[in-house]
């Protein structure tokens, strides 16, 4: 996946910080991710929540407001924080992927799917990893479902 950026949205030395958050629920088959297809819709294009850190904002604000906006989901009923974070290098920019997963309550939650949204999908982890092309996505992913299971 491509993502173009503006200069405003990179902080100091081209550095802009992401959080990347898995919306989750523990269904009768195990933890499913939802995953979501932006609008205008990229085929094969799945992705978690990604919304940027604003200049001082806590990383955990940023990953409620994230969900906030883009599945109308308020509250989790736990945020959960993975140690590392992804790097990635965009020609002269630093993209810095902070990992959350955000587990609803109610498994038949009802996602408000809103104008940025092609789709939305719940994936077990296996098709969860098929759909999902980006790389930084796919190792949040995994280090977000290994601290799950531990």
């Amino acid at each position: 996946m491509s993502a173009s950026f503006s200069p405003d949205d990179f902080g100091d030395l081209g550095l802009r910080h992401e959080v990347n958050v898995f919306v989750f629920r523990v269904a009768s088959n195990g933890i499913e991710y939802l995953l979501l297809q932006p609008n205008p819709m990229h085929e094969n294009v799945w992705r978690p929540v990604v919304n940027p850190v604003g200049l001082d904002e806590h990383l955990q604000h940023a990953a409620l407001r994230g969900v906030r906006e883009e599945t109308g989901l308020a509250r989790p009923f736990d945020l959960i924080h993975a140690n590392a974070a992804p790097i990635r290098d965009l020609g002269d920019m630093r993209l810095i992927g902070w990992p959350f997963a955000f587990q609803v309550s109610d498994p038949s939650v009802i996602i408000h799917n809103n104008d940025q949204l092609a789709d939305c999908s719940w994936q077990r982890l296996e098709d969860a990893l098929d759909l999902i092309t980006d790389e930084l996505h796919r190792q949040n992913l995994l280090q977000l479902h290994m601290k799950l299971v531990a």
